[in-house]
């Protein structure tokens, strides 16, 4: 066997399947710069959809007086389990009523005492 069988070539491990093997980053885009002429008409285009809109004089939304429909864009069964839900935690709320932290400590401290102390050992010997 001969010196040229030993021989490492040297440099990264050739896959099957892969080009080239570096990993290349995706080049990023930029946005083409708009003319000034346009952009005064766009400027022109909103302000005119903010007084549309009921904007203020910043341009800040007024709040409305109708109400978004928590349920759009969700399907029939997800619709069922959120009425469902708020159901259950409107009975648990009901149930327990309206306690403070305080009162419910009090009334956890009260079950813990009425507890049996079965783990407790009682005293075996002498001392």
């Amino acid at each position: 066997m001969g010196k040229e069988d030993y021989v490492s070539t040297g440099g990264s491990l050739k896959l099957k399947g892969v080009m080239d093997g570096g990993i290349r980053k995706k080049k990023k885009k930029k946005p083409p710069t708009p003319d000034p002429a346009s952009e005064l008409k766009s400027r022109d285009a909103s302000a005119g959809a903010a007084s549309a809109h009921g904007l203020g004089e910043r341009g800040e939304e007024e709040p409305e007086e109708e109400p978004e429909d928590p349920y759009a864009g969700k399907t029939e069964a997800e619709r069922r389990f959120e009425e469902r839900k708020r159901k259950r935690l409107d009975e648990r709320l009901k149930k327990e009523g309206i306690k403070s932290h305080k009162e419910r400590v009090e009334e956890f401290n009260k079950y813990l005492s009425n507890l049996s102390e079965h783990h407790d050992m009682p005293r075996i010997g002498p001392g």
